[in-house]
């Protein structure tokens, strides 16, 4: 059985070949992701088409991405870990190279959902307190 780490990891890692049907057969068919985008209405989506639909949207604006995982641990059900992504805009041609945190939480081996914060800081203070 792989560990917390590893199915974050598996999860990544199909994301950055673009293989979404890979991405997703990690993830229970009611995962919720909570990104990190500032809005005035708070957007989760949840289930596997929303999901889908999210991050199509998402990588359709870079002409390439990658995400690399920084330092992740598990803190019992969850993975907290760094996420540092690099990419070019499609349109712009401007270079991403940002780093932000991700609390993924984990049941029998399926990520149920996903949290992204500003800093670890941040995402620590959140799973300390739940």
């Amino acid at each position: 059985m792989q560990t917390g780490v590893e199915q974050v990891r598996g999860i990544i890692d199909a994301l950055n070949r673009g293989d979404l049907d890979g991405m997703l057969a990690r993830m229970h068919r009611d995962f919720e992701w909570r990104p990190l985008e500032a809005s005035p209405v708070e957007r989760v989506y949840r289930g596997h088409e929303q999901v889908r639909r999210y991050v199509e949207d998402w990588l359709s604006t870079f002409e390439s991405l990658r995400l690399e995982l920084e330092g992740p641990i598990e803190v019992a059900d969850r993975v907290v870990a760094v996420v540092r992504g690099y990419g070019r805009g499609r349109a712009s041609g401007v270079e991403l190279d940002a780093r932000f945190c991700q609390v993924w939480t984990l049941r029998r081996g399926t990520a149920i959902s996903m949290e992204e914060y500003a800093t670890r800081q941040q995402a620590l203070a959140v799973v300390r307190s739940q």
